[in-house]
């Protein structure tokens, strides 16, 4: 048995990337057969991991981003997000401390949490002097909330 094909865009690491990911991210979710719910849930996820590394990974040069994805059996999407951007490894970010107030929260932290919560087999490495970062969606768990 074959693997399912893997789909790839490289896109610049801007905001103005983001639509055309989102989109290209939103074909992989119909064919996996994922509710508009669900989409929107996924659109959470990558919104917060391409605009940090927009944001943050070549500061204050410019580069690339690579997104893939293949459709898994029972209608799972695994996807994979890559920049050669600083190294930083999402899963070493401490979640926010949920119990203080506002105001005497540190400021950032929340994106990170969203997205441990609305994805499965979160996963780090780096590789060939690139960042990346894997998942699968939707999530086995029922979403927070």
């Amino acid at each position: 048995m074959t693997d399912p094909p893997l789909r790839r865009l490289t896109l610049p690491a801007s905001l103005e990337s983001l639509q055309a990911f989102l989109d290209f991210a939103h074909a992989g979710a119909e064919a996996a057969g994922l509710t508009a719910e669900d989409r929107d849930r996924l659109d959470l996820v990558l919104e917060e991991l391409l605009v940090n590394i927009a944001r943050y990974a070549y500061h204050p040069g410019t580069g690339d981003v690579e997104m893939a994805y293949m459709v898994e059996p029972a209608g799972k999407l695994r996807l994979e997000i890559s920049d050669k951007g600083s190294i930083f490894n999402p899963l070493e970010k401490e979640g926010p401390d949920l119990s203080s107030t506002l105001e005497d929260r540190a400021i950032g932290g929340l994106g990170i949490f969203l997205v441990r919560e609305l994805v499965d087999s979160l996963t780090y490495r780096r590789e060939n002097d690139r960042n990346l970062v894997s998942f699968r969606f939707p999530s086995t768990e029922p979403p927070p909330g």
